[in-house]
Parts: C-alpha cells; sequence; structure tokens
C-alpha cells in the first residue's frame, strides 16, 4: 500500500498560542516534510516544504485538508483521562509491571490547553499524530500526520 507521512512544524509566538486556545484563527507559516513509502522504498532524502497553515480552534474534531496552498488543521479536543488515585505506600509496594498498567492507564490530553503557558497548565507545545486513508484511482493510500505546533522561544534559544 502507497503510505505518505507528513510531518507539520508550526512556531507560534506567546500571543498566537493564546488567541488559537480562545477560538482564534490564525494563518501562520510552517514547514511541511512529506515522505512517500511504498513497500521498502521511501522519498528520502525529503524536503522541507514551507506553506501556510490555517489554524482553528473550533472545539471539534476535523481531519487535516491538503488545501493549494499549505493546510487547515483543526486542533483535536481530546481531554486527558486520569486514571485512579493511588497513596505514596501503595505505589511503593508495586511491582514494575504494575506501574506500567497504571501509566497506560494515563491519557494525555491533546487539546489547545497544550499551548498555554507552564504556569496556565499547558506545556507551550501540542503534539499529535492523525491517521487518514483515502482512496485516489482505486488505490487505497494511508496519510500519516505528525502534527507539532511549539512556542516560538525554542527557534530563538
Amino acid at each position: 500500500m502507497l503510505a505518505l507521512t507528513i510531518h507539520h512544524n508550526v512556531r507560534l509566538d506567546r500571543s498566537q498560542r493564546y488567541k488559537l486556545h480562545e477560538g482564534e484563527d490564525l494563518v501562520v507559516v510552517g514547514v511541511s516534510v512529506p515522505v512517500w513509502f511504498f513497500n521498502k522504498t521511501t522519498s528520502e532524502p525529503a524536503k522541507e516544504i514551507f506553506c501556510k497553515y490555517y489554524l482553528k480552534n473550533t472545539g471539534s474534531e476535523a481531519p487535516i485538508r491538503n488545501l493549494p496552498d499549505g493546510y487547515e488543521i483543526t486542533i483535536p479536543n481530546r481531554p486527558a483521562e486520569k486514571p485512579r488515585i493511588i497513596t505514596n505506600d501503595q505505589w511503593r509496594v508495586m511491582t514494575q509491571e504494575q506501574r506500567d498498567e497504571y501509566y497506560s492507564q494515563c491519557v494525555p490530553e491533546v487539546s489547545s490547553k497544550n499551548l498555554l503557558d507552564i504556569s496556565d497548565g499547558g506545556a507551550k507545545n501540542l503534539t499529535y499524530r492523525e491517521q487518514n486513508q483515502i482512496k485516489q484511482d482505486n488505490e487505497m493510500m494511508r496519510i500519516m500526520h505528525y502534527v507539532c505546533i511549539g512556542d516560538m522561544d525554542n527557534m530563538n534559544n
């Protein structure tokens, strides 16, 4: 099966991160890195492509859309699932397998809240993966998007 992976890398300043969290649409320039896969053949080394990103935060899920001049990305809204609360005493007597099981129940939040500053409960960064399948010329094709929306300050350090 033919597959395409695209790594999307977008950097926002603090003001843009907060505007996006509050539901304001943004149009910014970012970098996409597409790589084609067919059997054991790839199009690597991949080329970085500067393009426009139309970022939306509507509170609902929508697939990433390919546009003539870039991509439309709707920020997912998947709240964190909290595992059961355990005490320090319970933690100390757990085996490594039990600890691994406990952590496997910790589903991280994937929402615009991740874009907020650490002091506001965020991480200044949102990273997630989206997988789609499309049919083109009677052939199924898998598309995997890796999205990284991060803080502009990381570029300056």
